[in-house]
């Protein structure tokens, strides 16, 4: 991963983290997914995150697209981020949601 990249996604990784809301935790994380489709392990890491948010939450139906995405890249060789973007598991994908239902 470039320096400049790295640098991004550890900065969206320490916001989502520090975020006052869950929807902002969201959307640090929905950047950072963007900026590691082309690097397994950091994709690997970020979806983790998002896993551990929405277990957090008890969003079963984020859970589970979490968990499909973390298999989907450590078992496959490149391709899963349009696999990613089609199947819903990232939030962008999705409708917002009403206030507080997260």
């Amino acid at each position: 991963m470039p320096d400049r990249v790295h640098s991004a996604y550890e900065a969206e990784m320490y916001d989502a983290r520090t975020a006052s809301t869950d929807a902002a935790k969201w959307d640090h994380l929905e950047l950072a997914h963007l900026m590691t489709e082309a690097f397994p392990w950091p994709h690997v890491r970020t979806h983790l995150a998002m896993l551990g948010l929405a277990l957090r939450l008890r969003d079963r139906r984020e859970v589970t697209a979490q968990v499909g995405a973390v298999v989907a890249v450590v078992t496959s060789r490149g391709g899963h981020g349009a696999r990613c973007r089609a199947s819903g598991a990232s939030r962008q994908a999705q409708a917002p949601s009403a206030p507080g239902s997260r």
